[in-house]
C-alpha cells in the first residue's frame, strides 16, 4: 500500500544549513523503494527544497514549502505541477505592514524569498530582541497571521496556511487518504502536520504528547520506517 511520508527538513532530516547524509538518503531511497510517496514539508521556500533535492537522486519527490503555503511536485523548474493555496487579503495586508515596520527597524536584514510568507533573520539577539518588541507593539496587525520564532528567524504566516493545510492538499492530490500519510517532525509548526497525519512520529519532540512515537534522532526514525513493526 502506498503511503505518503511527510519529512520536516530543519532540525529533522538535516541540521540546519547541512545536507542530508549519505546513509539517511540511502535510507529515503529505501523507503522508496517500498512504495511510498516522499515529501518534504518545510519553512523553507520550494525553490530552495528544489535545490536541496536536485542531486538527492530521489524519483519524484513532493515540496511543501513555507509552512504548508507552497506546493510543487518533483525537483523540475519550471514544475509541471505547481500551487500557492489561498489566503485572505486582510493576511496579505498585514504581512505587507510587518515587512515595513521592519525594514524601518533593520533596513539591512535578510528575509528568505518567500512567495506567500514573511521570515525575518536577525543576525543577532539584539536583532531578534527587536523584532520581538515591534511584533509586540504591533498586535493589532497581527490578527489575520500567526508567527513562529525559531532558531534562526521568525515565520510570519497567513491564518489557514500551516503543515496542516499544506499536507492535506498534497495528500488529496495524490489521491492518498490520510489514514495512509505518516509525519516525521521535530518542532512546534510540524504540530498541525502531525495533527493530519494517520500516524506522528517525532524526532526528539519535547512534547511528546503530540506524537505516536518519538524518537532521539532521524536514524533511528528512518530505521523504525524501514523495519518490520513499521506501519
Amino acid at each position: 500500500m502506498t503511503k505518503l511520508i511527510a519529512f520536516d527538513l530543519d532540525g529533522t532530516l538535516a541540521e540546519i544549513g547541512r545536507e542530508i547524509c549519505l546513509e539517511n538518503l540511502q535510507r529515503l531511497k529505501q523507503l522508496e523503494a517500498q512504495g511510498n510517496r516522499l515529501a518534504i514539508v518545510s519553512g523553507k521556500p520550494v525553490d530552495y527544497l528544489c535545490g536541496f533535492l536536485r542531486q538527492a537522486g530521489l524519483r519524484q519527490p513532493a515540496l511543501v514549502g513555507e509552512n504548508g503555503a507552497v506546493i510543487q511536485l518533483g525537483v523540475d523548474l519550471p514544475p509541471k505541477v505547481f500551487h500557492i493555496l489561498p489566503y485572505s487579503a486582510a493576511a496579505k495586508r498585514s504581512i505587507r505592514h510587518m515587512r515595513e515596520q521592519f525594514h524601518t527597524l533593520l533596513p539591512d536584514m535578510w528575509y528568505q524569498p518567500n512567495q506567500v510568507c514573511l521570515t525575518p533573520f536577525p543576525k543577532n539577539e539584539r536583532e531578534f530582541a527587536a523584532i520581538a518588541r515591534c511584533l509586540k507593539a504591533n498586535a493589532a496587525h497581527l490578527n489575520d497571521v500567526h508567527v513562529y520564532r525559531h532558531a534562526d528567524s521568525f515565520d510570519i504566516i497567513p491564518c489557514g496556511i500551516d503543515k496542516y493545510h499544506g499536507m492535506a492538499y498534497l495528500a488529496n492530490l495524490l489521491q492518498i487518504p490520510p489514514e495512509d500519510t505518516v509525519a516525521v517532525g521535530d518542532g512546534v509548526n510540524d504540530y498541525p502536520m502531525f495533527d493530519y497525519a494517520g500516524f506522528a512520529i517525532g524526532v526528539h519532540v519535547a512534547e511528546e504528547s503530540r506524537v505516536d512515537i518519538n524518537f532521539p534522532d532521524i536514524e533511528q526514525a528512518l530505521d523504525y520506517l524501514l523495519g518490520e513493526e513499521a506501519l
